[in-house]
């Protein structure tokens, strides 16, 4: 009967264990989110209206290809393809970004300094298809 009790509270107490390591790897990838719809620091944003208006789509790596992305968050356009369909951006990151009128780094270039807010450019409003970030040389 003890033996029992204590092969209970053993295995109560591995599960509880698994249990909190599963939340703290969860917890510890939540950190780390992106693509929240929501701009924080370290982040790159793109925004689907003028005046960094409408919903936003954040980054804080590189994206290659916009065609399966979608705006999140709320306001005009969520749930919108990012990919040709962006008007305005915040570089709310510590790195400079570039962002492409073609997918992998194809067409125009424009380059975005730290700490930049503004409005797409004739050549670049709703035609940016990716985004990559610049490591310092």
């Amino acid at each position: 009967m003890q033996r029992t009790a204590l092969r209970r509270v053993a295995v109560t107490a591995l599960a509880l264990a698994a249990l909190g390591g599963g939340a703290l790897a969860t917890a510890g990838s939540a950190s780390a989110l992106q693509r929240d719809g929501y701009m924080e620091a370290e982040e790159f944003g793109l925004y689907y209206s003028p005046d960094r208006g409408g919903a936003v789509f954040d980054l804080r790596n590189s994206d290659e290809d916009f065609t399966n992305d979608r705006f999140l968050g709320t306001g005009a356009g969520a749930g919108q393809s990012v990919d040709n369909n962006t008007a305005s951006y915040w570089n709310n990151d510590t790195y400079r970004w570039l962002v492409y009128t073609g997918t992998y780094r194809q067409g125009i270039v424009g380059s975005l300094p730290p700490g930049y807010i503004g409005n797409a450019t004739v050549n670049f409003r709703n035609q940016i298809s990716s985004a990559y970030f610049e490591y310092p040389a």
